[in-house]
């Protein structure tokens, strides 16, 4: 049973890579991310004094981006980060990178922010 935890946890390591953090300022219930900041990125943790958890900004395409609310809907414990989705170490659950469940015991998706792009920013609408 150790063996099939083991090689389960290992599959998921070997899609991690880092994922780069920006911390930024909440102003006006907005956070401004530079576009350029994408570069030869899909995705960034995004990380402010002002809020309480992380937020997953994405890289759909040049003009859409989605903002994920790193924390799980099951009994809200932070979740981390893979190139595939979002899982939760506490109890199992895991999100598709729209915020949607694939694994439960969370049954609700995730929060999900709107997102606009404006004078070279992404735009993330708290």
């Amino acid at each position: 049973m150790s063996a099939i935890a083991l090689s389960v946890f290992a599959s998921q390591l070997s899609g991690c890579k880092t994922i780069a953090i920006t911390n930024a300022p909440v102003e006006n219930n907005t956070i401004k991310i530079p576009v350029s900041s994408f570069a030869n990125k899909k995705m960034q943790i995004v990380r402010s004094t002002t809020l309480n958890d992380d937020i997953l900004l994405i890289k759909n395409s040049d003009l859409q981006y989605t903002a994920l609310l790193m924390l799980c809907t099951h009994r809200n414990n932070s979740l981390t980060v893979s190139e595939s989705g979002l899982y939760c170490s506490a109890h199992g659950s895991r999100f598709d990178l729209e915020g949607n469940v694939t694994y439960e015991p969370a049954t609700q998706p995730l929060k999900k922010f709107t997102t606009q792009l404006q004078n070279e920013f992404i735009i993330i609408n708290l």
